[in-house]
């Protein structure tokens, strides 16, 4: 196998290019040894149990398999079989690296985001945000990871190298950026970190990803140094999203309404919330009640980015999003350290208000093949707010108004 592989079209007009600097750039490793090329998962398990269960149950080891994506493969597919290789590019990432007979494809596309890829990572190429491919170069004879060693492994087993690349978050931005020919960002969320308060401080997705890279105790005070986990949670994370995404409330009312007043901060995501595929979205539900639990009065707010065909139709399916994606009809989602503040006021009608229920709700919408829409929702936070009487604010103005006028006649009247 050459040791230069781009994940590419073989169709690609650039092929032939790229292929011959990947040769190049692999001709400077002539001390590498001759190894047989990209492994399963499953070879790395036995020095590295730990890291490979936590893999096992993320969201890279099933990028391939998830219903979710093998429901909008099968669509793309069907409307053209092209179509389906930008998504195949970043779910099932070794299948372009293999001939197409080699009977070892099947066993990576059950791995999806596999440990050899991602390891065998050495440089990104340029034009992450455009719509083509390649995206990375690599190079399956050396295992290439965070930490500032190099030389062989431990026990033998593989050579190892330092990369900075690892670190940083333009490693992510090969898959989790992407526009369309159309110029539309379908998914965008290293650019959103690129125009964060993060960037210029220099932290990175793996600071909250992979927290136990960096031993981050601002992200976790209980993580110690020892196997990292490759869990990587986000936003199908509860603990992660009530994490990042914290909210206040208070209820006031007078005798004719009541007002909740919520406020929402995008504290830890280093990303707008929420982020990826325009496909989820997160909810805001506000529930007014009186003092025996009936209803007054319901809020709702919805954060999201909603993707158009040009003619200001949406579009709900993902598979659709890519190719035909032409507009943004809608983009509300709350930017990185944002305070958003929502009010919500309630005519009365001569009841009592008790309390606020607020909650919010990260929503991940599931494409049927009927085909229709269907959610599963996680619940981030839920918090019950009691009433507390409005201030009199008008009364207390007067009040004071009118004891100064007091005092004033009071001074008058000794001077004379």
């Amino acid at each position: 196998m050459e040791r230069g592989i781009l994940i590419m079209s073989f169709r690609s007009p650039v092929f032939l290019l790229a292929f011959g600097a990947g040769f190049l750039l692999a001709s400077f490793h002539g001390d590498a040894p001759a190894e047989e090329g990209f492994r399963s998962a499953t070879a790395c398990t036995r020095c590295h149990p730990e890291i490979h269960r936590t893999w096992r149950s993320s969201r890279h080891a099933t990028a391939y398999t998830a219903p979710l994506f093998q429901v909008s493969l099968d669509g793309a597919r069907r409307e053209n079989p092209q179509l389906s290789l930008p998504c195949e590019h970043c779910h099932n990432p070794l299948r372009f690296f293999l001939d197409t007979d080699d009977p070892k494809a099947s066993i990576f596309a059950l791995e999806g985001v596999t440990c050899d890829f991602c390891h065998s990572v050495e440089f990104l190429l340029q034009g992450i945000q455009g719509a083509g491919f390649p995206r990375y170069l690599v190079n399956p004879g050396i295992k290439f990871g965070p930490y500032p060693t190099s030389g062989k492994s431990d026990n033998g087993a593989h050579r190892k190298k330092f990369s900075m690349l690892h670190t940083q978050s333009v490693f992510c931005a090969g898959c989790h950026e992407y526009r369309n020919a159309h110029g539309i960002p379908i998914l965008s969320t290293y650019s959103e970190w690129e125009e964060s308060f993060y960037h210029g401080k220099n932290v990175h997705c793996q600071f909250c990803h992979f927290p136990g890279l960096f031993d981050a105790p601002f992200i976790d005070p209980g993580i110690k140094k020892g196997p990292i986990g490759h869990d990587m949670a986000g936003g199908h994370s509860r603990e992660l999203l009530a994490k990042a995404l914290p909210i206040r409330a208070t209820l006031t009312s007078n005798e004719t309404e009541a007002c909740v007043t919520i406020q929402v901060k995008n504290e830890f995501a280093g990303h707008k919330a929420p982020s990826g595929i325009p496909i989820n979205r997160l909810r805001l539900e506000t529930t007014l009640y009186d003092g025996d639990r009936g209803v007054l009065g319901r809020g709702e707010d919805i954060f999201e980015r909603v993707l158009g065909d040009g003619n200001g139709m949406p579009l709900r399916m993902p598979e659709r999003f890519f190719p035909a994606a032409k507009e943004v009809l809608k983009d509300n989602r709350i930017e990185p350290k944002e305070v958003r503040k929502i009010v919500y006021r309630f005519p009365l009608q001569g009841k009592a208000p008790r309390t606020a229920e607020i909650a919010l709700l990260y929503e991940i919408f599931l494409p049927d093949l009927a085909p229709a829409l269907k959610s599963s929702t996680i619940p981030i936070l839920r918090i019950a707010v009691p009433v507390t009487a409005e201030f009199p604010w008008p009364f207390v103005a007067f009040g004071v108004l009118a004891a100064a006028i007091l005092v004033l006649a009071a001074v008058l009247v000794i001077r004379r």
